[in-house]
C-alpha cells in the first residue's frame, strides 16, 4: 500500500473537485504563523507523484531541503478527483523560492477554508511547546546517548517485561496507532510489519528521527485535539504518558473523545503523579525531565483521578480493565479501554 492508499484509508476527508490538482498526487500548500499563503508559482503547488517510493517524512524534508524552508507541522486538508490527496505545511517564515498565493482564486477556496478550520490547532501556543525538543536537542541527544544507556537503562526501565505486557493486550488486530508516539518506539518494537501501523505526534521534529529506523510504520503529524482519522478506522489506539500534557478538562476530555472516535480499543498509559509517588520518581520528574530537558507536561494525575476520569467517560460503553506496571521511572497506570459490540 503506497503512501496515498494509506492516507485515503486512514483518514476523513472531504472529497472536491480542483482541476489544478494533478492526478495521483500528494501536493503541499504552506503556510506561515500568520495563515499567509505561498506557492511556486501562480498556478503550481509543491507536488510529488505517488508512485515516488517515498514516505511522507521524506517528502517533507524534501521539500525543506530544496526550497530552503522550516516546515512546523503538516497535515492533510481534503482528496481530490482522480486519486490526489492535498496536504498543508505550516512554514516558520517563506523563503525566496515562495511567492504569496491568491487566495481569492475560487479553485482552491475551499482548500483554503479547511486550512483555516484547522490551523487554531497548529497555532503559536503549540508550537512553543513542540519547538522545546528541537530547543534542547543537544541535550536529548545527551539523554538518550549516555543517560539511558548508562543510568536509566532498558533493564532498569524492566523494558522486556513492558513490552511482554504490551504484546499481551494488542493480540487480534489488524491496524494500531500511538497517538502521541514522539519518540517512543514501544508499539513500534513489537508490531507486525505486515499490518498497519501508525505512528502520531504533533512534534515533527520526533517524527524525524524515529522515522528513520522503522520502514513498516505510517507517521502522522495530526494534533491529538483534532484527530482526522476515520471514525473507528484502528483495532487499538495506544496512549502513553500524554495525559499529562493536557491544559485541563476539557482539552482531556477532548482527547478521551477523538481516541474512542479512531479506535475500538483504547490502551492509555500514564505515570501516576511523580509528586505522590515520591523518591526517585520525583527527583528525577523534577530535575531531569522539567528542569534539564523542559518536559511540559504538569497535569499528572493520582490513581484515584485516573480512574474515575475514565470510568466516568467509558463505563456506560466500554469494558475496562486496570493494570499497573512499575519501573525506575515511577509507577504506571494501565487502563484498558474496549467498546462493547
Amino acid at each position: 500500500m503506497n503512501n496515498l492508499e494509506t492516507y485515503q484509508k486512514i483518514y476523513n476527508l472531504k472529497d472536491l473537485n480542483i482541476e489544478s490538482i494533478k492526478n495521483n498526487t500528494i501536493t503541499f500548500i504552506l503556510l506561515d504563523n500568520n495563515n499567509n499563503y505561498y506557492t511556486l508559482t501562480d498556478d503550481n503547488f509543491i507536488t510529488y507523484s505517488v508512485e515516488i517510493p517515498l514516505n511522507i517524512i521524506n517528502l517533507i524534508k524534501n521539500i525543506e531541503k530544496i526550497y530552503k524552508l522550516k516546515i512546523e507541522n503538516y497535515y492533510p486538508l481534503c482528496l481530490n478527483k482522480n486519486n490526489s490527496i492535498i496536504f498543508a505545511c505550516k512554514i516558520s517564515k517563506p523563503s525566496s523560492y515562495l511567492k504569496e498565493l491568491n487566495t481569492k482564486e475560487t479553485k482552491i477556496k475551499k482548500v483554503l477554508d479547511i486550512c483555516e478550520k484547522k490551523s487554531e490547532y497548529y497555532s503559536d501556543s503549540y508550537s512553543d511547546e513542540i519547538l522545546l525538543v528541537e530547543k534542547y536537542k543537544r541535550r536529548y541527544s545527551f539523554y538518550n546517548k549516555h543517560i539511558k544507556k548508562k543510568i536509566l537503562t532498558e533493564k532498569r526501565r524492566g523494558k522486556k517485561e513492558y513490552l511482554s505486557l504490551l504484546n499481551k493486550l494488542i493480540v487480534n488486530y489488524n491496524s494500531i496507532i500511538d497517538v502521541s508516539c514522539g519518540d517512543n518506539d514501544d508499539i513500534f518494537k513489537i508490531t507486525d510489519s505486515s499490518k498497519l501501523v501508525v505512528g502520531n505526534d504533533i512534534n515533527l521534529y520526533q517524527l524525524k528521527h524515529t522515522e528513520e529506523k522503522y520502514n513498516h510504520v505510517v507517521f502522522t503529524n495530526d494534533n491529538i485535539l483534532d484527530l482526522s482519522f476515520s471514525k473507528n478506522i484502528f483495532d487499538i489506539a495506544y496512549c502513553k504518558n500524554t495525559l499529562h500534557h493536557m491544559n485541563n478538562k476539557e482539552e482531556l476530555n477532548q482527547l478521551f473523545e477523538n481516541l474512542y472516535k479512531v479506535s475500538n480499543k483504547m490502551i492509555i498509559v500514564e505515570i501516576i503523579d511523580p509528586k505522590t509517588t515520591g523518591g526517585l520518581s520525583r527527583f528525577l520528574n523534577t530535575f531531569l525531565y522539567n528542569m534539564y530537558l523542559k518536559d511540559s507536561g504538569k497535569n499528572y494525575l493520582t490513581f484515584n483521578e485516573f480512574k474515575q476520569t475514565i470510568d466516568k467517560k467509558f463505563k456506560n460503553s466500554c469494558d475496562i480493565n486496570y493494570l499497573s506496571f512499575e519501573n525506575i521511572l515511577g509507577k504506571y497506570m494501565i487502563a484498558v479501554v474496549e467498546k462493547r459490540s
